[in-house]
């Protein structure tokens, strides 16, 4: 590993396993068995709500069009419904059953997080760097509404309106851990790769950054490494290391100025 100092101008952080302490099984297993029920409550065909939500999240993690990872979602979303349910939606059952999607994520989605614990060092360390003049970047992988990645955050303790930009199934076009997701994300900074650190827990999803240029801190409190990564190779540590690590860090110099 290198220790030559870089000058960063924006910090993309990751959020599950990184900012927020939780199992991504035991998180996907509560979202599943919520949304589910919540849509059988609605008068839904749950078993067919599953099937094309699985659909669904396969075409925003295969698709490689101009297509935002919303609009790719739901075109293969109610297809998938009308199959396994046998039935046909009009423009107003789809339109419905968006808004019931909608309200799931204000109302119940939230519960999914009872009794995780935060890291308050998540938050801590957020607040220093965006105080030291830092964009920061919320790069989670983004299969999800804008609403339930806040909803996330709040879990974690860490204030949304601390990221100049948070990747959501809106705002992107590709998914971790494509180098189309992460040049995206350059381009709405305004910088190359070597102007930005990325913080992640998932060699290969995070990590992949690096191709770009990125400079790169593994948070190993629950780290994920699917690949055999060289930790030696990267910055690495617990997330209190990468507190401490932050805390040292001189203000931003020159911060990225093309975020939109």
């Amino acid at each position: 590993m290198t220790n030559v100092p870089r000058s960063y101008r924006a910090i993309c952080f990751d959020l599950d396993g990184t900012l927020l302490p939780m199992d991504m099984d035991d998180f996907l297993a509560a979202y599943f068995k919520r949304i589910t029920a919540y849509m059988g409550e609605q008068g839904l065909d749950a078993a067919a709500f599953m099937a094309a939500l699985k659909t669904g999240t396969e075409a925003m993690a295969h698709h490689d069009d101009e297509r935002t990872n919303e609009e790719a979602f739901w075109s293969a979303f109610f297809p998938a419904y009308e199959a396994a349910a046998h039935e046909v939606l009009d423009e107003a059952a789809r339109m419905r059953m968006h808004a019931l999607a909608d309200e799931f994520y204000d109302v119940d989605f939230p519960h999914v997080g009872d009794g995780v614990q935060p890291n308050p060092a998540s938050a801590r360390v957020v607040d220093a760097l965006a105080d030291k003049g830092y964009p920061l970047v919320l790069t989670t992988m983004p299969f999800f509404p804008r609403r339930a990645v806040e909803h996330r955050l709040a879990w974690a303790g860490v204030d949304p309106a601390r990221f100049a930009r948070i990747t959501s199934y809106e705002n992107s076009h590709s998914v971790k851990p494509k180098h189309a997701y992460y040049a995206e994300n350059l381009a709405a900074l305004g910088v190359t790769g070597e102007d930005v650190l990325m913080v992640g827990n998932n060699t290969l999803e995070d990590m992949a950054f690096l191709d770009l240029g990125a400079d790169g801190y593994l948070v190993t409190d629950h780290l994920l490494d699917p690949v055999g990564f060289d930790l030696e190779s990267v910055k690495h540590g617990c997330m209190a290391d990468f507190e401490a690590w932050a805390d040292a860090l001189p203000a931003c110099a020159d911060p990225a100025w093309g975020l939109q």
